[in-house]
């Protein structure tokens, strides 16, 4: 049997350190878990597109079965228990494939410039992918602060409110070194009643490095089964009107 079509079944239990306050995974600890159970599943070796759906939550205590899957363009790995609850897609691209021209009339919000830290890179000296899509959180963070008028602290405390990623689309060009500085850039692309799209760009000297399209949900935090709510009025507001800001293209 050929590597490609050798599949790999391993399990992972999920540990207090991978999860948020509400005891369900914080989305960048999959990719840590990725790493971590299949050495196979390459993460540094770009240019590649990954595609990521988390179909259900992964809790404190749950023992994941995963599977991964190598293929002719790069591999697959999904996780279930009862049913599948996440799919990781990986697929190799060519090193001179055309990347879109980050266009800084696009972004309604951008952090301030900041340096990429050891702590955040691999044994490479590189960003590791984790700590990426921790970058993007943080961002969306001071976004509804600064941009859309509500603190995370009052979105989760105040109005119980969460916001979980359920689909993440990545373009992954180049990954920066430790030292190099870059800042991250997002608008909303689409907002209906319950969920929004988000556009992101982490920037550095050499343009864009890593470009992501992520739809989150606004979820009622005390029940548990995360149920998706309507986004409050204010913030559903402040989004469109950014959405009516962008000039079309």
């Amino acid at each position: 049997m050929k590597d490609k079509d050798r599949k790999i079944v391993r399990s992972f239990r999920v540990r207090f350190a991978q999860v948020d306050g509400a005891h369900v995974i914080y989305y960048p600890r999959y990719l840590e878990m990725i790493a971590d159970t299949f050495p196979e599943a390459a993460l540094n070796r770009v240019p590649y597109d990954l595609s990521i759906r988390f179909l259900g939550s992964n809790r404190l205590g749950d023992n994941i079965r995963m599977i991964f899957e190598p293929n002719e363009t790069g591999w697959s790995v999904s996780g279930s228990m009862k049913r599948e609850s996440f799919s990781i897609v990986l697929t190799e691209k060519s090193a001179d494939r055309p990347m879109e021209p980050y266009q800084s009339e696009l972004a309604s919000f951008e952090t301030e410039q900041f340096s990429i830290r050891d702590w955040m890179c691999g044994p490479g000296g590189k960003l590791h992918l984790s700590r990426y899509y921790e970058l993007i959180s943080h961002a969306v963070e001071q976004w509804f602060e600064a941009s859309l008028g509500m603190s995370f602290q009052e979105l989760h405390v105040a109005e119980n409110l969460g916001i979980p990623t359920v689909q993440l689309e990545t373009k992954c060009t180049a990954f920066p070194r430790s030292g190099d500085p870059v800042s991250v850039a997002l608008r909303p692309i689409s907002v209906g009643e319950s969920a929004a799209q988000l556009m992101t760009w982490l920037t550095g000297s050499g343009g864009v490095l890593l470009e992501t399209r992520q739809v989150i949900v606004f979820a009622d935090l005390s029940d548990r089964k995360i149920q998706s709510v309507s986004i409050p009025e204010m913030l559903k507001r402040n989004m469109r009107s950014q959405l009516a800001a962008v000039p079309s293209h």
